[in-house]
């Protein structure tokens, strides 16, 4: 099939035919993959940020990464980028020139082809979210075929556009478009076009620091990219994949693949790669299967980011860190965890609560087995749920092999609403509060009574009664008031434990009387006894389906109660002296 398709093609120069030659020989005028850290994991590279090769395959990576790159394959096969700040954006600049020489595609046919390519990018965004474009233009084309002209092109230009979403401390998206414009130009006789196509990639850090697992000193990266686009006349599919490798942030080892859309079949071509990191310098090998040409490449590459990559600097004098210290003035070094929020054996009502703190720039925070997101200046504030009772919170921050932990023990109460409480708070704003206001009111008219000279001594003296017996009924109000809210503490404490059960915001009165089957369930939850199955009637008026029928089983069964006559009668309200009886049988009371 192929060599049926390569005669074609080798006609078409001599019959002056108008249709695309480059694309059906599977290059791209336009091709800027390169590095040997993305080659090396496949090329699976689209989900990437905070690397400066982000330049060469989604800009929109670009807004977090600075510095400059150097890959060479051969003196014919080398490429090269630049990212800077610019306190808007990053923006960044690159070239790329790749060189097929005799690329035997038959027994009679020999292809070369020569192209230079450069680009300018920018992208702007947060870490978590991004976007960027590129505009890339092609310098010079020479594509050469065995017996027939070489054929050569003038520059054509095209833009990608893409966009970086990070949902998660441990998952990133990206999603460009390649050649964007699909625009047209002339090679000799053929019509040709950038090829277009979607490029979607995912990576995911399963292991190391801000990962699925955490851990100080191996990392586990794994990627995946899938391309859909055209190639000529013909769709293109490829799919790339990566794994990587890292040890204490300074080696790595890289494995991936690819599958490349090619005229009769996809080609599959496996890479692998090593990398050192030193500081701010990394040095990075690969060596894959080229699509093209499907022979075995190597790929050097040398990159470098430092600080000094920003284009425009602000003055000297707005630099914060031009301010000098004080002399002597001790430094401040930052606790791996502090944790300001909540505090210890803290009580709520509500159903979440706050966690907050700061770790050092670049650690890890664990709430309770969750990564927390950190913010650049060390920062972290997560949400975190509360079940009914007791919860015991576990915060543990990580950085270069050292740990620190610390816990927090809250406890989540049942909120209760008791009606006498409400009846109670209305009698102290009608009685107290209005007789206070009254009796401000009749002093104010004695005192200007007084100014004019009145004998307003039997007015003071009833007043002076009126104030004595006001205070006494306040007194007994508020005593009550206190009462009340000491018994609705313990109410509140016997439902966050389990033993009363009333529905979020239940209205609960604490006089109100309860019946013999409520009180049995209370004390059956309290004393912890096992309740058991019930398979049919408990007491002749216990049914097997009866609401109490399980706890009433696990008394019995325990000889904490007994029926009159064969009947519990569990729906009657408690005596008193029946109360009683029922605590003294749970050992309550003796």
């Amino acid at each position: 099939m192929k060599k049926i398709i390569l005669i074609l093609l080798s006609l078409s120069f001599f019959t002056s035919c108008s249709y695309a030659l480059i694309s059906d020989f599977g290059f791209d005028p336009l091709d800027q993959t390169c590095g040997a850290k993305p080659l090396g994991m496949g090329g699976a590279f689209v989900g990437a940020s905070k690397d400066i090769n982000c330049l060469f395959y989604n800009p929109a990576g670009l807004a977090n990464s600075k510095g400059i790159t150097v890959s060479l394959k051969d003196e014919k096969n080398f490429s090269m980028g630049v990212g800077y700040e610019t306190g808007i954006g990053n923006i960044g600049v690159g070239a790329v020139y790749k060189s097929y020489k005799n690329f035997d595609l038959s027994n009679n046919t020999e292809v070369s082809y020569d192209n230079s390519t450069v680009l300018a990018g920018y992208g702007i965004g947060s870490d978590r979210l991004s976007f960027g474009f590129s505009v890339k233009t092609s310098l010079s084309q020479r594509l050469s075929i065995t017996g027939v002209p070489d054929r050569a092109a003038a520059a054509g230009s095209d833009y990608d556009i893409g966009v970086l979403w990070k949902p998660l401390d441990f998952a990133s998206i990206g999603v460009v478009s390649h050649n964007a414009s699909g625009t047209s130009y002339k090679m000799g006789s053929s019509d040709e076009a950038f090829p277009k196509s979607t490029r979607t990639g995912l990576i995911l850090d399963v292991l190391g620091n801000n990962a699925i697992f955490n851990n100080e000193v191996f990392g586990v990266r794994v990627a995946y990219d899938i391309e859909n686009g055209n190639a000529g006349d013909n769709e293109k599919h490829n799919g790339y994949y990566g794994l990587e490798g890292s040890y204490n942030g300074w080696f790595f080892v890289r494995l991936g693949g690819s599958s490349i859309f090619k005229a009769d079949n996809n080609v599959i071509c496996p890479s692998s790669g090593l990398g050192f990191k030193f500081g701010d310098t990394s040095l990075d090998i690969a060596s894959i299967k080229d699509p093209v040409t499907e022979g075995q490449i190597s790929y050097l590459s040398v990159s470098y980011t430092a600080p000094e990559f920003v284009l425009f600097k602000a003055p000297e004098e707005e630099k914060p860190e031009e301010v000098k210290p004080e002399e002597n003035k001790p430094q401040i070094i930052r606790e791996l965890l502090k944790v300001d929020s909540p505090e210890d054996d803290y009580i709520t009502y509500d159903e979440n609560i706050i966690v907050s703190g700061e770790t050092r720039p670049g650690a890890s925070v664990l709430i309770n087995g969750v990564h927390a997101y950190i913010e650049a200046d060390g920062g972290f504030r997560a949400v975190q749920p509360l079940i009914s009772g007791k919860n015991l919170i576990e915060i543990i921050a990580g950085l270069d092999g050292e740990t620190k932990k610390i816990e927090k023990k809250v406890l989540k109460k049942a909120k209760v609403i008791i009606e006498e409480e409400k009846e109670i708070n209305k009698k102290i704003v009608q009685e107290v509060l209005s007789k206070e206001a009254d009796i401000a009111k009749k002093q104010d008219e004695l005192n200007r009574e007084k100014e004019k000279g009145i004998d307003v001594s039997e007015k003071e003296k009833l007043l002076l009664d009126e104030k004595a017996k006001h205070d006494e009924e306040k007194t007994k109000l508020l005593g009550e008031k206190k009462k009340l809210e000491e018994r609705k503490e313990k109410v509140e404490s016997l439902v966050t434990l389990g033993v009363i059960e009333l529905s979020p915001e239940k209205k609960f009165e604490i006089e109100a009387p309860i019946t013999r089957g409520e009180m049995i369930s209370w004390l059956v939850k309290a004393s912890g006894l096992q309740i058991p199955k019930v398979e049919g009637p408990v007491f002749s008026d216990v049914p097997q389906n009866h609401q109490y029928a399980p706890y009433i089983k696990a008394a019995s069964d325990a000889g904490f109660i007994q029926g009159a006559n064969g009947k519990f009668r569990p729906d009657d309200p408690v005596k008193e002296e029946e109360g009683q009886e029922f605590f003294r049988a749970f050992g309550i009371v003796k």
